[in-house]
């Protein structure tokens, strides 16, 4: 049984063609609630218009059955960045878990 979870990764990998995404937040942590939202980490080589991309995967979302949150970003950025304990890519970093890893 495919899961609102699945939907999206899947939804993502169709627009996105992404190399890795990452979840995090209460999901990834097991801390969720029925109220809360996914967390996913998207990460792309060479992304030049994150919010563009961004925008075209939430048009493709059509019934996920679940909310979810999205962050695009580029993943030499990322890798460069996951560190800064004063960014969101930290918190991927430390607590996320990947759910879709490009072969």
């Amino acid at each position: 049984m495919e899961t609102s979870l699945d939907r999206a990764i899947r939804s993502i990998v169709q627009v996105a063609e992404p190399d890795r995404i990452v979840l995090f937040g209460s999901h990834a942590s097991g801390s969720f609630t029925d109220e809360s939202d996914y967390d996913l980490l998207v990460l792309k080589k060479n992304v030049t218009k994150p919010r563009e991309l961004a925008q075209r995967i939430y048009l493709n979302f059509d019934s996920i059955g679940a909310p979810v949150d999205i962050i695009v970003a580029d993943l030499d950025s990322y890798e460069k960045l996951k560190d800064d304990p004063y960014l969101i890519y930290h918190t991927a970093n430390q607590d996320g878990v990947v759910v879709y890893e490009k072969q």
